[in-house]
């Protein structure tokens, strides 16, 4: 993600453009980005001194932060289908959730490709298989557990938490891998992922049935995770 702070480019229909050709699974919804969108993106690239609260929103588009291992970036939703969202930075990298879990990346410096997700044998968890190309893992398999947490201690978890609920805070989970058998080599140590909820998770919700989470993290390397607080 060598680019994910550097300015948009001096033509704006190029840097559309760019942004589009690097997600052609969701050419489509790049149509639908307004130039008050695109202009909200610029403004969010001022290099470390960049300000994502000053940047100016359009009331008529979502938009999320993003935060990995020594950059940020402001992204926009571009594209959503049932519990389907894609989000955009201005470099071209994209971000898609499957409800409030990655469902792959681009353009980072580690992606996750090819995660599918289904219902586990309990209510609390899921199963799951992945890629990390960059780590030479395919086909990965793993099951994912929910349980309540404590609150990460990242400086986005924190501002996303000072937000929501009028100063009230969020309530914490973490999904935690429970395979009686290891996961590789190259992930050991791989933290769960977290997420924050507007309100507190009736004991038994199915993780299928789960609200969108305000911030999320989630690992895509034992040293690299990746955090989102939706705004």
């Amino acid at each position: 993600m060598q680019n994910w702070l550097k300015h948009w480019p001096s033509q704006r229909q190029g840097a559309l453009l760019a942004l589009c050709l690097a997600a052609l699974s969701v050419l489509p919804a790049c149509t639908g980005l307004n130039q008050a969108a695109v202009n909200s993106l610029k403004a969010a690239y001022q290099g470390p001194n960049r300000n994502f609260e000053a940047a100016p929103r359009n009331p008529a588009y979502q938009y999320m932060q993003v935060e990995v291992p020594g950059a940020a970036s402001l992204t926009v939703l571009g594209y959503q289908y049932s519990n389907l969202q894609v989000w955009y930075a201005a470099k071209g990298e994209v971000v898609r959730l499957q409800g409030n879990r990655l469902l792959d990346t681009t353009g980072l410096n580690v992606n996750l490709a090819n995660v599918q997700y289904s219902a586990g044998p309990q209510a609390n968890r899921t199963l799951a298989q992945f890629d990390v190309p960059e780590l030479g893992l395919f086909n990965v398999q793993a099951t994912l557990q929910l349980q309540p947490t404590q609150p990460p201690k990242s400086n986005l978890a924190k501002q996303a938490s000072a937000q929501a609920n009028a100063g009230k805070g969020l309530f914490w989970y973490s999904e935690t891998y429970v395979d009686s058998q290891p996961l590789p080599a190259a992930l050991e140590g791989l933290p769960p992922a977290i997420y924050g909820f507007a309100r507190a998770l009736p004991e038994g919700t199915p993780v299928n049935q789960l609200p969108l989470a305000v911030y999320g993290k989630q690992c895509l390397a034992p040293t690299y995770c990746l955090e989102w607080h939706r705004q």
